[in-house]
């Protein structure tokens, strides 16, 4: 099937946000691979909430979610979990395209930094591909409190998204977490780089609960003119955030609710609302309305 350009241009004279509606999508939403009738579950939520979901997907279910995605494509869009140091991941990404998927994500637990050349290849596929990818960023759970881990936090730090954002400049580079709690990082990459993206899911919401404002001195630039293209040409800085719950589903409203309390003590327009909660990513995407 033909690519999409990953930007179409920033969108510049649509109005995306009046387009997606109250159309909510959700850029990280973990497949549950332990949970029985998760899928039909999701649709349930989907159809309710009025939801899009970015399903992250491990490779070993990549038919089962291929195929709902096929017969589902308002409420599933298929995102492809690889592990960058498997021997074989590039055959992984080509086969994930053959299925029909639109990125790659969480990428997470490397063994080296995202930017280390040996996951180049991958990301050169993405790029041709036009695709999203979702890159877990900052602080990182701990699995295993009695066994040594080959795991670190600094491997997946948000600054090392500006070299492949520069590099495949094709690729949408979407950081979970917003680098928790390297917002600021996390920003500044994002004002100066068109195809970057962050989502605030995780524990940076809650932790900040009673200082949301706080973020006000973090995404700063608004109406400030950096000849920076943002999507619809929007001139608040939020609007270099979408949209994600990385919850059960049974959380994901709740996560909806954090990012309004988030809006509110922000003071966000509500055309730049509509664009964090799902305008943007429709576009992106080429979702169907």
């Amino acid at each position: 099937m033909a690519e999409l350009s990953p930007f179409r241009d920033l969108f510049p004279g649509e109005t995306a946000a009046d387009q997606s509606a109250d159309r909510i999508v959700d850029m990280h939403v973990h497949f549950d691979e332990k949970k029985p009738g998760f899928l039909d579950d999701l649709l349930r939520l989907a159809d309710r909430m009025n939801l899009t979901a970015c399903l992250l997907t491990p490779f070993a279910h990549r038919r089962v979610v291929a195929d709902a995605a096929k017969q589902h494509p308002r409420q599933i869009v298929p995102f492809g979990f690889v592990d960058l140091d498997a021997p074989d991941v590039v055959r992984q990404v080509e086969e994930l395209h053959s299925l029909g998927f639109r990125g790659l994500g969480e990428l997470e637990f490397v063994k080296k930094p995202y930017n280390d050349p040996s996951y180049f290849p991958v990301y050169e596929l993405a790029n041709r591909y036009g695709w999203l990818v979702l890159f877990h960023t900052g602080i990182v759970l701990r699995k295993n409190f009695d066994e040594p881990e080959d795991v670190a936090s600094g491997r997946m730090r948000p600054i090392h998204l500006e070299e492949i954002a520069r590099r495949f400049p094709k690729v949408t580079v979407v950081g979970a977490h917003c680098g928790n709690p390297e917002y600021e990082w996390a920003a500044e990459i994002a004002r100066w780089n068109p195809n970057v993206f962050f989502d605030l899911s995780g524990s940076t919401l809650t932790k900040m609960r009673g200082r949301l404002a706080e973020f006000q001195r973090i995404f700063w630039w608004s109406a400030l003119d950096f000849s920076v293209k943002t999507p619809d040409n929007d001139p608040s800085a939020f609007v270099k955030l979408v949209f994600g719950s990385d919850s059960d589903l049974s959380g994901v409203e709740s996560v909806t609710n954090q990012y309004r309390a988030l809006f509110d003590a922000c003071d966000v327009p509500a055309r730049t609302r509509k664009m964090i909660m799902g305008g943007t990513l429709t576009k992106l995407l080429g979702l169907p309305e």
